[in-house]
């Protein structure tokens, strides 16, 4: 098949093809590595489905999550995550939280609490893992968490972690659903490193997340 002379133009035009973009290195989380799971359900389901990574990865999950939660109250004394910290020492806190929250008419309350929740990490690495909706539409709760949440990263479970298998309420994830989603989360963790030295580090929350 011959060429005309205006694709041996366009191609010239084009330049050699470009080699493509080098993959994002991927650091294997640090064995031994200690991470505080708390929340509300949603908490306890991705805390489940983490601790059947330990073997696999070598990590210690701490599943703390408590059912029908809110934000004001992991924020305030009651939960005890000032106590936790101390006693759990942990390299990173993961936090699954605002699903019970998701039908409020005004959700932009809860962005002081989310502030003061994060202020009970200190400099501890943390992630705000967002819950995975459901057929409900986004209140704008999402969108308060995910701007309060700083310096914790924000992990969206329904951009990295879709389509999840529910549970015959439609809502919780399966155990199936539980591995799937914490599979992909300990995957963006591991992208998600900083460097390969202890302690624990993540990459700086980037302007887009």
């Amino acid at each position: 098949m011959q060429t005309s002379e205006g694709d041996a133009v366009a191609a010239a035009a084009s330049g050699p093809a470009q080699p493509a973009a080098p993959a994002a290195e991927v650091v294997p989380l640090p064995k031994g590595m200690k991470v505080l799971v708390i929340g509300d359900s949603f908490a306890q389901a991705l805390g489940v489905g983490l601790k059947s990574k330990e073997a696999e990865t070598g990590v210690k999950f701490v599943n703390r999550g408590e059912k029908a939660t809110y934000i004001p109250e992991w924020a305030g004394p009651n939960r005890g995550v000032a106590g936790m910290m101390l006693q759990e020492k942990p390299d990173l806190v993961v936090v699954a939280l605002g699903g019970n929250e998701l039908a409020m008419v005004n959700p932009d309350v809860r962005g002081p609490k989310v502030k003061q929740l994060v202020g009970l990490f200190g400099n501890t690495p943390c992630v705000w893992v967002s819950p995975p909706l459901w057929g409900n539409k986004d209140n704008g709760l999402l969108d308060v968490i995910r701007k309060s949440s700083t310096p914790c990263r924000y992990f969206d479970s329904n951009v990295h972690s879709p389509d999840l298998p529910r549970g015959s309420d439609k809502i919780h994830p399966t155990s199936e659903g539980q591995k799937k989603w914490a599979g992909s989360f300990v995957d963006w963790l591991q992208k998600e490193r900083a460097g390969t030295e202890k302690p624990f580090a993540l990459k700086a929350r980037p302007a887009t997340e």
